[in-house]
């Protein structure tokens, strides 16, 4: 065992019991009534606040030991020293640093019988000093689906031949065959993805004003067709639904099943323009742009709850965070806006872009928050939250501030694609150049660049559902899988006749 792993148990439980003692008393000196006063009442709680906090700071700067176990023999793997502000990825590369065949099989943490997510800190997810986590070790193969201009969609099968090493196929930067079908679509093919549950394959074309198509991910076989066409769709977080814009521009709800149109959301405004609907991360809500203003949706009957008003131009997109209580919105007018979703009250703007936006997003923990735009600009900013000591709600006692952290200046001044890892400590981000490039979300020093594989602009990159693969697409009419951890190029998609469109890549 490393000598880090030594620490003694003694002192960690005395410095738990005096930070014990120290919270205690705290609590002890609230219940006394200091003055009458309503001021001096509150000045007293803000100093409370303060204590509470400084002793939150200090616990989490302490290491925690968390014992790591295989669910299947009930041995212990390993032993890991980390913060309780860690997050379980950062638990996933300290338990796998030296395991490698990294993209061979699937590793997943539970804890009281919970997987844990990878964007969660291990203080969020429960875990203490001493508690023990069951490591569980699931073999793994990769399929990508590629949309291009060509009017197909390709299903390639990137680890079929079980044959191959799994150090074979990492080193293994040649083109690959299609092994699975090509899906023939109307017009140009915009995009194509897999559903959540890995069951159904949605692609998108042009043809007709605008068809959405569903497929089944392991035959192949046409399902269905989305009911009154469709400019846009995605599913819900739990893939049993889609939301979008039908081929007449209006928003519409179907079902991932049929097809068959769920509600149909109109504001009933002449000649307003719909430019976007999407599900919050929960499914709850359809948040729907409509020129300047932003509408929630109630996704099971359909009816308008709020609508949000401030932007002076277009609102272009908007993104929901995980937890479903904030709102972020892009807009033509050069900023983006911050909203709760339960009061409707736009808690700030955010400004500096000198065009209109193109996209935002929040990082996967609804720590942070990113903005794109067409000056070529992406700003990274840092969300925090004051809470009241008596509420730990969002709402009216509770305040959240998104403060600037940094500035990426895209090649070429132009902005594609930018998007959080799934545990939110990376952003990546593909411009105008034949180069992703990958950076820190806290300080944006780049990490890794993804290159030498594209011959033009890569119009889209994206990762795999745990993060542990980039998939990018290029108008050089090629896509490209890399491993995250590294930069290099795993597989060099070659077969599409024009422009690639999108590229999707996930487990199987």
């Amino acid at each position: 065992m490393a000598a880090a792993m030594a620490k003694p148990e003694c002192t960690h439980q005395f410095h738990k019991d005096q930070d014990q003692e120290l919270r205690s008393a705290i609590d002890h000196l609230k219940r006394f009534s200091f003055s009458d006063q309503e001021d001096e009442r509150q000045a007293w709680e803000d100093v409370f606040e303060c204590f509470g906090a400084q002793v939150e700071d200090v616990e989490m700067m302490r290491e925690l030991q968390i014992h790591i176990r295989n669910a299947v023999s009930g041995e212990e793997v390993k032993r890991v020293w980390l913060r309780p502000s860690d997050t379980v990825a950062r638990l996933c590369e300290a338990t796998l640093c030296e395991a490698g065949q990294v993209l061979a099989e699937s590793h997943r943490f539970i804890f009281q019988c919970q997987e844990l997510q990878h964007h969660v800190t291990l203080r969020h997810a429960g875990l203490c000093h001493g508690d023990t986590v069951d490591l569980i070790r699931v073999p793994l193969e990769w399929q990508c689906v590629t949309a291009s201009h060509d009017g197909t969609a390709r299903i390639w099968h990137l680890e079929s031949e079980q044959q191959r090493s799994a150090v074979e196929r990492v080193n293994s930067s040649a083109s690959r065959e299609c092994t699975g079908l090509d899906l023939k679509s109307h017009g140009v093919l915009r995009h194509a993805v897999f559903s959540p549950c890995k069951t159904r394959l949605l692609t998108m074309s042009t043809g007709q004003g605008g068809v959405g198509q569903l497929w089944c991910a392991n035959s192949f076989e046409h399902l269905c067709s989305l009911q009154g066409g469709a400019l846009s769709a995605t599913f819900s977080s739990n893939g049993d639904s889609l939301v979008g814009l039908d081929a007449d521009g209006n928003a519409r709800t179907w079902s991932a099943e049929t097809g068959r149109t769920l509600h149909k959301m109109s504001s009933g405004i002449e000649d307003a323009e719909m430019h976007f609907a999407q599900f919050s991360h929960c499914g709850r809500l359809v948040v729907v742009g409509e020129d300047c203003c932003v509408q929630l949706w109630d996704s099971s009957t359909g009816e308008l709850l709020n609508t949000l008003h401030g932007h002076e131009d277009v609102v272009k997109t908007a993104a929901v965070s995980s937890d479903g209580e904030l709102l972020l919105t892009a807009s033509a007018d050069g900023t983006a806006r911050l909203w709760s979703c339960k009061t409707g009250e736009c808690l700030q703007v955010l400004e500096g872009h000198a065009k209109p936006l193109a996209l935002c997003s929040f990082s996967p923990g609804r720590l942070q928050a990113v903005t794109a735009s067409q000056d070529g600009l992406v700003k990274m900013w840092q969300l925090t939250e004051k809470k009241s000591v008596r509420s730990n709600t969002l709402g009216a006692d509770c305040q959240v501030t998104a403060e600037y952290l940094f500035t990426l200046k895209a090649d070429g001044g132009v902005v594609n694609s930018a998007c959080f890892s799934p545990d939110g400590a990376c952003l990546l981000v593909s411009d105008a150049s034949e180069t992703v490039k990958l950076l820190g979300a806290k300080l944006g020093e780049l990490q890794l660049k993804f290159g030498g594989t594209h011959e033009d602009w890569v119009r889209a990159a994206s990762f795999s559902d745990d993060g542990r693969l980039v998939a990018t697409a290029s108008y050089d009419g090629t896509a490209a899988v890399w491993d995250a951890a590294t930069g290099q190029c795993v597989h060099a998609l070659k077969g599409h006749d024009e422009a690639v469109a999108s590229a999707d890549v996930i487990s199987s």
